[in-house]
């Protein structure tokens, strides 16, 4: 399953290569309807419990240049970065200073994308990772919440996952 670096927007639910977060992007697409973007009110946690752990959320700024707050990290990304960053802004976490350009390009663009690469930025850089960038706005117009589905796991030459 090790793929190569990949960057794609727009995305469709067959460039997803994980079961659940081409499962988050079909609901993501279902609560969106005929907006531009869902708001974080459309969004029902309940509805899907197995992508959860997947889950990460950032509130935007209102202002230039964005400032990203750690709403909620999910248990699947706390074990690959081994740590919480809840409740911290995404310039206060060096590791994911990497990260910026693309958080702002989805702010902008209020477009989802679709990533595949290697987890350079984390201490486990051994590790591959996708994730799904799909953004959420109040008012149909200026992106305020970021979310990101995540899946992290061995490169081809290493059958097994990472986790149990």
């Amino acid at each position: 399953m090790g793929w190569s670096i990949m960057y794609k927007s727009p995305v469709v639910a067959e460039d997803i290569k994980p079961d659940h977060l081409k499962e988050l992007f079909i609901y993501w697409q279902k609560i969106r309807g005929n907006k531009p973007m869902p708001s974080r009110a459309d969004f029902h946690p309940e509805e899907l419990p197995a992508v959860l752990p997947h889950i990460v959320l950032f509130d935007v700024s209102d202002k230039k240049p964005y400032r990203y707050f750690t709403r909620l990290v999910g248990t699947e990304t706390v074990r690959a970065m081994g740590f919480d960053f809840t409740g911290k802004y995404l310039d206060e976490i060096p590791s994911l200073s990497a990260v910026q350009e693309r958080f702002d390009w989805i702010s902008e663009n209020g477009t989802p994308y679709y990533y595949q690469g290697k987890l350079v930025w984390s201490e486990k850089s051994y590790m591959d990772y996708c994730t799904l960038a799909l953004p959420f706005s109040n008012d149909g117009k200026k992106v305020n919440i970021l979310m990101y589905g995540t899946d992290y796991y061995l490169p081809d030459d290493h059958p097994e996952r990472w986790y149990s």
